[in-house]
């Protein structure tokens, strides 16, 4: 059924159905929901090429961007609006509260501008996830939309491979022999392109598109496992058995899809001792060799595959598809089902050199031990997490602060008090776990109720939508179980690049069920509440999402234009530092970098001054204490120092500069500022 169609009586608890929307208005809605739905894919492409848009500089002012295209929306649409259905409705409601109730930790948490701005990153995702809400999709705009997607990230997988064929500064793109573009984290871009793999897949079964855009995609789906491999993450390799099996219970037509999936993980697993290669302990001319070699290997794969799709896709438009028996259908499946389990036997022996059991009996071991390299094979049989402890704080978090949690993006400084690791990470690296230790009980109750309403809102579309329809809101829905099944054991959130389609898409189908559904939800509404009031309600969350974004962003790009400056033109910088703070008076970040600046040249009074707002902003950030105490060190003031290098040491105890620091403070030759930046550059 379209969007534009009438609600049904039968679903609309009796009530008269509403007039057709007029042809014009319908072609402007149309035409408007493709642009409008266009602006998000392609902020999603750029972040993905953006180390996954990580950085506040990156997604802030995309979030403006979404927000305008957002209140664009629904000035221009009106009447021509989706109509949400009850389950979608009680989603949007859901996230808006988890919103409110993030940005209202910063009322308990210990540093409110980390809250800030996680809170920010959350409405980033509520717009994005509303936006695609209430756009009036057709499946030919949705499959449009989600194309873009995968050949945008698919464009990024094609031009890494031939950079790796041409060996162009490819160290820029591995970390240890691992591949960490273009998210800059190994685990996101595995998943990133997990999600583009099964993208392309399902839509390479669409009859309706070209021959060529079908045969496309199947080799975009090949290079992007080929990546996957790349970035051995053994949170994919775990998780991805699951993966299959709840993609092979979400999408219809699942023989075409598992016969699409064929080319693609051959693609995958006949490279794949080059594509592990890599990882074995390569420096220099080998490296180059090693890289070069899987490059140009993988590329001719993906060629080759890309004219079998083509013409398979091909020969299927013009050949008369003869019906198969339900019997014919089943044998049909079963060989399917075996080629794909023997293709996974073989990426699985491949992977774990021949050894399943001692395989999974390490990683066990290694989860809750420390990490131990392993640079003669691949990195799927290293062993060593820190998820573990990282688990066991956040649930002591919950057990602390069960209603509320720490506050959004304030699990870093509470890990470092209590870790039995030697890292210092900022996440909780689960999905689960973040929502828990941030957020508390009442933000995962939140949460929950949004993934089920949304996802509930989708079913119509999966059930009683046309091929088109189903095909294309099952797609809609993949992005979302890779983010979060993988995301259960990693940290996806603050990856814009992964949340933003995840949950984008995911709006996307609730939106498709909701014209399946023929649903009234929006015109109780309108009954019930004058139109007044809704407006202004709109207007002012409008202003306010405004406000609680825009300073922060210019917040954020003083502090990113200073960064550049500050070796060139140091009193420039620490005027651009002062205006960010200025501007976000919630942000340690200022303060912090303005005085290691002011340290680096020798101002210790302002070094002390910035450092002090840096501790307002975070009591427990380590750095802040440890350079207001070098620098009254500098100044003559043992005291204070002893003070502040003792309470650096009681937050972090495992940093030997602290430790020298308190050591030598008393006497005749305390570390000087110089000295301990030099040090901390060094370890």
């Amino acid at each position: 059924m379209s969007t534009t169609e009438a609600a049904s009586p039968a679903t609309g608890g009796g009530l008269q159905a509403s007039p057709p929307v007029p042809l014009r208005r319908r072609l402007i809605a149309e035409r408007w929901t493709l642009l409008a739905g266009l602006v998000p894919v392609v902020l999603m492409v750029m972040w993905a090429g953006h180390d996954g848009g990580y950085d506040a500089d990156t997604w802030y002012w995309g979030a403006l961007v979404v927000l305008a295209v957002l209140a664009v929306t629904l000035i221009a649409l009106g009447k021509g609006r989706a109509p949400l259905s009850r389950t979608g409705l009680v989603a949007l409601t859901a996230f808006a509260g988890y919103v409110a109730w993030s940005y209202l930790s910063m009322a308990w948490a210990e540093s409110p501008g980390w809250a800030l701005e996680g809170s920010n990153r959350t409405l980033l995702f509520l717009l994005v996830f509303g936006l695609f809400l209430i756009l009036p999709w057709t499946p030919e705009a949705a499959i449009a939309t989600l194309l873009v997607f995968v050949f945008g990230i698919g464009l990024i997988a094609i031009v890494m491979m031939l950079r790796f064929a041409s060996n162009d500064h490819v160290q820029q793109l591995l970390i240890g022999g691992r591949l960490a573009a273009p998210t800059g984290y190994f685990n996101a871009s595995v998943a990133l392109f997990m999600i583009n793999a099964l993208l392309a897949i399902v839509l390479a079964t669409r009859r309706e598109l070209p021959s060529l855009v079908r045969g496309a995609l199947i080799a975009i789906a090949g290079a992007s496992l080929q990546l996957c491999v790349m970035g051995q993450s053994r949170g994919w390799l775990f998780t991805l058995p699951l993966i299959v099996l709840v993609t092979a219970v979400v999408v219809p037509e699942r023989l075409r899809v598992a016969a699409a999936a064929v080319l693609p993980l051959a693609a995958a697993l006949a490279p794949v001792h080059a594509l592990l290669n890599v990882f074995q302990g390569h420096t220099g001319a080998s490296l180059d060799r090693a890289v070069t070699s899987a490059g140009r290997t993988s590329l001719l794969i993906c060629g080759g595959i890309f004219l079998a799709a083509t013409m398979i896709a091909w020969g299927e438009q013009r050949a008369k598809v003869p019906t198969v028996s339900p019997a014919a259908r089943r044998r049909l499946g079963v060989v399917v089902a075996v080629v794909a389990l023997a293709l996974a036997g073989g990426g699985a022996a491949a992977a774990t050199h021949g050894d399943p059991v001692g395989f999974v009996k390490r990683q066990w071991h290694g989860f809750s031990h420390p990490a131990t390299a392993d640079t003669s094979g691949s990195h799927f049989a290293t062993v060593g997490s820190g998820r573990y402890d990282f688990w066991r704080v956040s649930l002591d978090a919950v057990l602390a602060h069960p209603i509320g949690g720490l506050g959004q993006d304030n699990f870093a400084d509470y890990y470092i008090t209590r870790r039995r690791t030697n890292e210092e990470p900022r996440w909780t690296h689960s999905l689960e776990m973040r929502l828990l230790a941030h957020t508390g009980f009442v933000g995962f109750g939140l949460f929950a109720l949004f993934l089920i309403a949304a996802v509930a809102a989708a079913i119509p579309a999966l059930k009683r939508g046309g091929r088109l329809t189903r095909a294309v809101a099952a797609a809609a829905l993949l992005p979302l179980v890779v983010w979060l099944i993988h995301g259960s054991v990693d940290w996806f959130w603050e990856m814009p690049a992964l949340t933003a389609p995840a949950l984008g898409f995911l709006g996307m189908a609730a939106a498709l069920g909701g014209a399946e559904s023929g649903s009234v939800a929006r015109r109780l509404w309108r009954r019930r509440i004058p139109s007044a009031v809704p407006r202004a309600a709109g207007g002012l969350a409008f202003l306010a999402a405004v406000f609680v974004l825009a300073f922060p962003y210019l917040s954020v790009r003083e502090v990113s234009v200073a960064l550049d400056i500050r070796q060139r033109n140091p009193s420039a910088a620490l005027r651009d530092l002062a205006t960010a703070a200025d501007l976000n008076p919630l942000s340690a970040d200022p303060g912090r970098y303005a005085g290691a600046l002011a340290l680096e040249t020798s101002q210790f009074t302002e070094a002390e001054r910035r450092f002090r707002q840096a501790i307002a902003g975070e009591p427990g950030g380590w750095f802040a204490w440890l350079g207001d105490g070098l620098a009254a060190s500098a100044l003559g003031d043992s005291a204070r120092a002893h003070h502040d290098f003792a309470t650096a040491a009681a937050i972090n105890s495992q940093e030997p500069v602290i430790k020298q620091a308190l050591d030598a403070v008393y006497t005749k030759k305390p570390l000087t500022p110089a000295r301990a930046l030099q040090m901390l550059v060094t370890t």
